[in-house]
């Protein structure tokens, strides 16, 4: 399959059309249209934009480097002439501005933006279960959870409907949906790409960042929308991968563990650089992770509340009451036991290149699935999902999920996790990755 930079240079000399790519996305949109990924398009709309970017295309004038490739929003960007629900009936409060920054950059670089993609309720979530918009369903098997919250942007990637997606990502909505669809998704450091225009859920947690296909892919969406270069290159040395081994024992699925130690086999075999690691930080990011996001959000979405919550959802509204209610001495306990982690976590990544680890610990879970077995016992899926990811977002390090096959026929993803604001030189150890031991499932034909 062609990469985005490829496609676009087919487009520059008329080997490939916007208008095709739009057409062929309607088409997967069609097909896939029980698994629920989108939550709004107007294809009429899109297949005017496409005749116009092939008209520029053809007159030798490109936009910029995306130019005609297709690009679905996740529903808590604002996108101009396109709705915002963010996946709920409650009012949301206004936004500052009419399009959101990152959207805007894309469209600056020639990208098509045609749809807004379904997600959980105001993002907070990891399931993709949403009781007002209908759960977005996995596409390797309809009856399990496709992960959140930008479900619907992993979806649209792994059925075609575009070549990539945006989502948001505050304790792994981006990696989550990514690894339990077979796609890459990207998190990049905090404030890499700006969130003017978004609806925040933890405004000290939020980061933005690209679903697509391959590494390749989303450094190129990367760039664009946080208006940095990056070497697309390979490490330049054999690289050191550090292992959270203790953090890890007895909290993974058994063929998660099984599939786990081959794949740092396979890394070992092409000579990385493997050491078991330990740090406190793992268990205390997950205690004060919950706190903070749960009072930001509760601060976001204070009017509603205020107004008796109506329009959230039971898979919402106790999480958001929790937050309400919380102290502020416990809130600003939570923001400073998060300095400590960033402090722990940034020393670890100080001696090397960086982590890797299971994207999710468990396999997809059925949707409406609470719990999980593990090599430990019985745990939320909850623990066993966000408990992999969010130390990452909590502390603002850039964090790719990279698809590595299936396994018992589901796709897992591999995390890989840089140093803070090591985003380019992360995106090239990914993409030595995905070389060695990455492995881009299709979902099986409806």
């Amino acid at each position: 399959m062609a990469t985005v930079v490829e496609t676009v240079e087919s487009i520059a000399r008329g080997a490939a059309t916007a208008q095709a790519l739009i057409e062929s996305a309607q088409i997967q949109a069609g097909r896939a249209a029980d698994l629920n990924p989108i939550a709004y398009v107007d294809w009429d709309a899109a297949l005017r934009e496409a005749h116009q970017l092939d008209a520029e295309a053809r007159a030798g004038r490109l936009r910029g480097r995306l130019h005609g490739i297709p690009v679905s929003i996740k529903d808590l960007f604002a996108v101009r002439g396109m709705p915002l629900a963010a996946g709920t009936r409650a009012p949301l409060p206004p936004l500052d501005r009419e399009e959101a920054v990152l959207v805007a950059r894309l469209r600056e670089a020639g990208a098509l933006v045609f749809a807004k993609t379904n997600m959980h309720e105001i993002a907070l979530g990891a399931t993709g279960e949403n009781r007002w918009t209908g759960d977005v369903r996995n596409p390797f098997d309809p009856a399990r959870q496709s992960g959140g919250s930008s479900s619907g942007a992993a979806v649209a990637v792994a059925t075609g409907i575009g070549m990539a997606a945006i989502g948001s990502d505050t304790g792994g909505s981006v990696r989550i949906p990514a690894a339990f669809c077979g796609v890459t998704g990207f998190k990049p450091s905090f404030g890499a790409i700006p969130l003017g225009g978004a609806l925040h859920l933890s405004w000290t947690c939020d980061h933005a960042g690209p679903l697509a296909r391959c590494v390749d892919d989303c450094a190129a969406l990367f760039e664009t929308m946080a208006r940095r270069r990056v070497d697309h290159g390979a490490p330049a040395r054999r690289p050191r991968i550090a292992v959270p081994a203790a953090w890890l024992a007895g909290r993974l699925q058994p063929a998660v563990r099984a599939a786990f130690e081959e794949l740092l086999a396979s890394l070992s075999q092409e000579h990385a650089e493997l050491a078991e690691v330990d740090s406190p930080a793992f268990a205390q990011a997950w205690q004060c992770y919950t706190p903070i996001v749960r009072a930001e959000a509760a601060w976001v979405h204070r009017a509603a509340l205020a107004a008796g919550a109506p329009g959230f959802s039971e898979l919402v509204l106790p999480a958001l009451q929790a937050g309400r209610s919380l102290a502020a001495c416990s809130y600003i306990d939570a923001l400073k036991a998060r300095e400590r982690v960033c402090a722990q976590l940034d020393a670890l990544l100080a001696d090397c290149d960086a982590l890797v680890l299971p994207t999710s610990a468990v396999l997809p879970p059925l949707r409406g699935q609470d719990e999980v077995e593990v090599e430990g016992g019985r745990t939320t899926v909850r623990e066993a999902v966000l408990g992999q990811t969010l130390p990452f977002s909590l502390a603002g390090l850039p964090a790719l999920s990279i698809p590595v096959g299936l396994v018992e026929g589901l796709p897992m993803g591999l995390q890989v996790v840089g140093s803070r604001d090591g985003d380019a030189a992360l995106l090239a150890l990914g993409r030595w990755i995905e070389a060695a031991v990455g492995v881009t499932p299709m979902p099986p034909e409806e």
